[in-house]
């Protein structure tokens, strides 16, 4: 503000509300106009730009039909502008509002578009009819495309050094196995939102683990590319683990964003002084929404063979950095009791592939598969963590057993070598086990695995035996009513229990919806703490939260399905106006806009808090 008010003398300032109370009283009876304009000629394969301009603010838009010539990529594209001229104490005000298609011709030929059509004030006005020529293409196409080939047409369009997308591995030359870090990253120097892949990665011959599935934000930077200052987001980072040698081709991603591009008013050149003043872009708001898609580049990875020299015997392929960890719960038991030993191991790398180190026990042990148990940990960094293995054994006989070393081999990257972990070799004195005693007794956290053994041969019974009454039968007895009554019983509570449960969900959703407006304004409040902290990415997150939150809480929708199509959707089915669907959305793509602008967003922060609450009430009266 500061800036400002040394920016402009007391003649500025005086012309500036001057030019301000001439807005508010405006003329409204200009003639409205819907002009659609695009090439002439066109070549098979070109792909251009069909624009509608609507000098009034419509509704309703109706696109006409293009035929089978020609192929929509995109579109419509919403934008506004607006612009201001005084001249020698006199101004001019203009309002457009374009509808943006990005073609493609498909065939030769001569082809009329048909009229579109808005809805202005509840009066439908037409435009005027497009021909367009295709002739042959030259092989030399101009307009737009994705990824570093877009060119600048120069009236407001997405530069080539503008927005682009990498691939970017941490190396290019891995081992068998080994971990690298994918990333793909967006580099963008003006406001960009709704971002979506429309081609997933493709990652054959990896096994691959997702770094960034849980996270709710992109991680966020600053990068210099061939001397121009950019802001990075991270979209996707993937832990990759080659599962052959040889050479592997990562196919390229294709995406698509939105692009908020200025655009210049064309004007006379003058020789006022003021002009030069009004022309700044603080009060030029001729703005562009531009659908630009976008392709990263391929990347191709040479994986090296784990070497031979020096490859213990037994190596199952571990690859990465590793501890090893052994430990025998009991080594002096009796027959028929369960001992347990644990290997563990911790570190980063291929954790999720190693199988289990084979054990061998003594052949009078009683064994079971081994009991595997886990933590993984995926971070942007990679994949770490540990794993455990529980062997379970029993004893079946009396004596002085031995269980020998387990050998345990990874590969480390780091230092190219082999390394080898062993655990010592545990000598275990078995006793006689009681004959009264259970066939089978335990001590380790694996005692569900053990199942009841020697059902074969049983000892003769000794003693007194229980003696039973003749024709003491169950059928038709008190017991076998009881019996029979008990399944319809259970029945009986099951439905009365599921029905409770059911009410009390429902009352949940219900409380959910009419707390709704109560829960938004809280994260609103908590907000507006944080643009007073100026904390910017705490306001824009807790913002988004808030709006989105609203959508999910008052109508029971689940965020994982919520976008911009299904709020929009939802608003319009529950009976909202045009204009509160408009505002709720509109202030969305602003919120995402302003995450993204590069720059300081100080600015915008305080109109965006402020459309976002006037979104919430509109939205809450609607439904009233």
């Amino acid at each position: 503000m500061k800036y400002f008010l040394n920016k402009v003398n007391t003649k500025q300032l005086l012309l500036l509300f001057v030019f301000l109370m001439a807005l508010v009283s405006a003329r409204a009876d200009e003639e409205v106009r819907l002009v659609g304009t695009g090439k002439q000629v066109v070549q098979v394969g070109e792909r251009f730009r069909i624009v509608y301009e609507l000098n009034a603010e419509g509704r309703a838009f109706t696109e006409p039909a293009f035929g089978t010539k020609l192929q929509k990529l995109s579109g419509p594209n919403t934008s506004t502008s607006s612009s201001i001229q005084i001249i020698n104490g006199n101004y001019q005000q203009s309002y457009t509002q374009s509808y943006t298609f990005v073609m493609v011709a498909t065939a030769e030929g001569d082809v009329t578009i048909p009229p579109a059509t808005v809805n202005v004030k509840g009066k439908t006005y037409q435009s005027n009819s497009i021909k367009i020529k295709i002739v042959k293409g030259s092989g030399k196409q101009q307009g737009i495309s994705g990824g570093s080939s877009q060119k600048s047409s120069g009236d407001g369009s997405v530069k080539n050094d503008d927005v682009f997308i990498r691939a970017v591995v941490s190396k290019k030359n891995p081992y068998l196995g080994e971990q690298l870090i994918l990333t793909y990253k967006i580099y963008f120097r003006i406001n960009i939102s709704s971002p979506s892949f429309t081609k997933e990665p493709s990652l054959r011959g990896f096994w691959a683990q997702d770094l960034l599935k849980d996270r709710t934000s992109y991680i966020e930077y600053n990068e210099t590319v061939n001397g121009q200052q950019y802001h990075v987001a991270e979209l996707k980072k993937y832990a990759l683990f080659p599962q052959k040698s040889g050479k592997i081709t990562i196919d390229p991603v294709d995406m698509k964003i939105v692009a908020q591009v200025r655009t210049q008013s064309k004007r006379r050149r003058s020789n006022d002084p003021f002009e030069d003043f009004f022309n700044d872009p603080f009060f030029n708001r001729n703005v562009r929404n531009v659908e630009v898609p976008l392709r990263s580049n391929a990347i191709t990875l040479n994986v090296k063979p784990l070497p031979q020299k020096g490859k213990p015997e037994g190596f199952s392929g571990a690859v990465g950095n590793f501890s090893f960890t052994d430990q025998l719960d009991n080594n002096s038991l009796k027959a028929n009791e369960a001992l347990t030993l644990t290997i563990g191991l911790s570190g980063k790398g291929n954790l999720e592939l190693i199988n289990p180190p084979e054990v061998h026990f003594p052949s009078d042990f009683e064994t079971y598969e081994p009991k595997t148990s886990s933590k993984i940990v995926a971070t942007e960094k990679g994949v770490s963590g540990r794993k455990k293995f529980e062997y379970l054994a029993i004893p079946r006989n009396a004596g002085d057993f031995v269980i020998e070393p387990v050998s345990f081999s990874f590969f480390n990257p780091r230092d190219k070598q082999y390394h080898t972990y062993t655990t010592e070799r545990y000598t275990i004195h078995v006793e006689k086990g009681d004959a009264s005693s259970p066939a089978v007794s335990y001590s380790s956290s694996a005692q569900e695995d053990i199942r009841y053994i020697g059902q074969d041969i049983r000892h003769i019974k000794t003693g007194d035996s229980e003696l039973r009454q003749a024709n003491d039968f169950l059928f038709a007895s008190t017991t076998y009513y009881l019996l029979v009554s008990l399944p319809a019983l259970i029945l009986l509570i099951f439905v009365a229990l599921w029905k409770k449960r059911e009410k009390q969900r429902g009352d949940v959703g219900m409380m959910k919806t009419r707390k709704a407006n109560k829960v938004a304004r809280g994260r609103l409040q908590k907000a507006a703490k944080f643009m007073k902290a100026g904390n910017d990415k705490e306001f824009y997150d807790e913002i988004a939260q808030a709006l989105w939150g609203y959508i999910a809480d008052k109508f029971g929708i689940p965020q994982a399905v919520l976008s911009i199509d299904t709020v929009k959707e939802t608003l319009m089915d529950k009976g909202a106006g045009e204009q509160v669907v408009d505002n709720f959305v509109n202030t969305l793509n602003n919120i995402e806009f302003a995450r993204f602008a590069p720059g300081d967003s100080g600015g915008k922060i305080k109109s965006v808090y402020e459309e976002a609450m006037h979104a919430i009430t509109q939205a809450e009266k609607a439904f009233k």
